[in-house]
């Protein structure tokens, strides 16, 4: 099953900052790819340096691998916060990709929810 991807009211996801960024793969609709590194990841998006900035609402399929195994989603690019760096917003995400992206977060805060 496929689900959009919400905060809870109020809360913030837990956000996991990588020690050393995870390569990460961003598939725009036409079918062109950016490779990129993942910076930062929870439950909601994340921050990822592409090759090339992405336009802001852009939608993409992203892939990066995890110790737990792949995650694929589609997300939402959002406006750059640097001249390299763009953070993106889940937009929908499958149960099992979820269940992974879960497991990597508690590996390192314990129980996230």
């Amino acid at each position: 099953m496929i689900q959009v991807v919400q905060a809870k009211p109020g809360r913030r996801s837990q956000r996991l900052q990588l020690a050393d960024s995870i390569p990460i793969v961003l598939r725009c609709r036409d079918g062109h790819r950016i490779p990129g590194k993942l910076q930062c990841v929870s439950m909601t998006g994340g921050l990822v340096v592409p090759a090339s900035l992405l336009p802001p609402g852009s939608m993409v399929r992203l892939i990066f691998v995890t110790p737990k195994g792949p995650v694929t989603g589609m997300a939402e690019m959002l406006h750059p916060v640097t001249w390299k760096e763009q953070p993106f917003r889940f937009a929908a995400i499958t149960d099992s990709d979820q269940h992974r992206l879960r497991a990597v977060i508690e590996m390192v805060y314990g129980h996230t929810e």
